[in-house]
């Protein structure tokens, strides 16, 4: 079995965050009505927090487990913040990247979304020193044109599908993409967001996902578990309680593997590529048969 925690430590578009009607998801309701200001400052105040602290409580969180795992940053957010880039790859986690900023490329033209993400690999490899080989859509939300877009830009994988369990193969006019499940279930904006729901319960449902893919993996059966986690919010202190005994639960146990997203990626291409394929953007609907490409002896 395979545990792979992805944190992503993102940068929101300033003209938005906190803006009457903003795309960006919000933790309460807009500002009064009537309201002569209408710039939420302690929603702004609460992303900033994973940039002033909570990524270093995540940071100590891992290396107390022994976790070396990726984080997803900004091109922006690299180049404001290079100190903490540096810090993670320090530590041994991998660096691959959101687009520029926090921003919906269904609402952007090819041309736009290109050009952003030409200039975040430029930022990581000014600011960083490394060029990213994992990607994840902001809202999980590629378009049409994002998967070939990074193939050719040389990226391996593709985290924001949540169709199977498994890595696979997305073949796309540019090249091959390894496609992984973000965990959108599982993620730490359950611990957060308007319908905010206690850390403790979000604990069980990591054990229970963890339980049965571990029961599955001694019956012979693979399993890979993934859970998106944000600084802003997993690093406050009473939430970083709760991974840590999560990750304390999962290294009493034998035989998981905790890579980094490009080791898993890399692994997958290695010794599967050719056996899972899905073409992109061809994807089959629901109640449509799964493509033979996908189903196995």
């Amino acid at each position: 079995m395979a545990l792979m925690p992805c944190i992503v430590l993102e940068t929101w578009p300033e003209d938005e965050l906190g803006k009457p009607g903003s795309a960006q998801a919000s933790f309460r309701h807009d500002t009064p009505s009537g309201s002569l200001f209408t710039t939420d400052i302690a929603l702004i105040t609460d992303r900033l927090y994973g940039e002033r602290c909570g990524a270093y409580r995540v940071l100590d969180v891992l290396e107390e487990f022994g976790i070396k795992t990726t984080w997803f940053m900004n091109g922006s957010g690299v180049q404001a913040h290079p100190e903490i880039a540096k810090e993670i790859l320090a530590a041994g986690h991998e660096l691959a990247s959101e687009n520029w900023r926090h921003e919906y490329v269904g609402r952007q033209t090819d041309d736009v979304q290109r050009s952003e993400l030409v200039k975040t690999v430029e930022s990581f490899e000014k600011n960083a020193g490394v060029r990213p080989v994992g990607y994840i859509s902001s809202g999980e939300r590629p378009n049409h044109f994002t998967l070939p877009l990074i193939a050719e830009l040389g990226y391996r994988y593709y985290m924001g599908t949540i169709n199977e369990d498994l890595p696979y193969t997305l073949r796309t006019d540019k090249g091959d993409i390894v496609a992984m499940s973000y965990g959108i279930w599982l993620t730490d904006h359950q611990m957060a967001s308007s319908t905010r729901k206690d850390p403790r319960a979000i604990l069980q449902w990591w054990k229970d996902q963890f339980d049965q893919l571990y029961e599955e993996g001694e019956a012979g059966r693979p399993g890979m578990m993934t859970m998106g986690l944000h600084p802003f919010i997993i690093g406050r202190p009473f939430r970083a309680k709760v991974l840590r005994e999560f990750l304390a639960y999962v290294r009493s146990k034998p035989k998981v593997w905790a890579p980094r997203c490009v080791e898993m990626a890399d692994h997958y291409l290695k010794s599967y590529r050719d056996q899972y394929v899905e073409k992109w953007p061809e994807f089959y609907g629901t109640g449509k048969p799964r493509p033979k490409e996908l189903v196995t002896a």
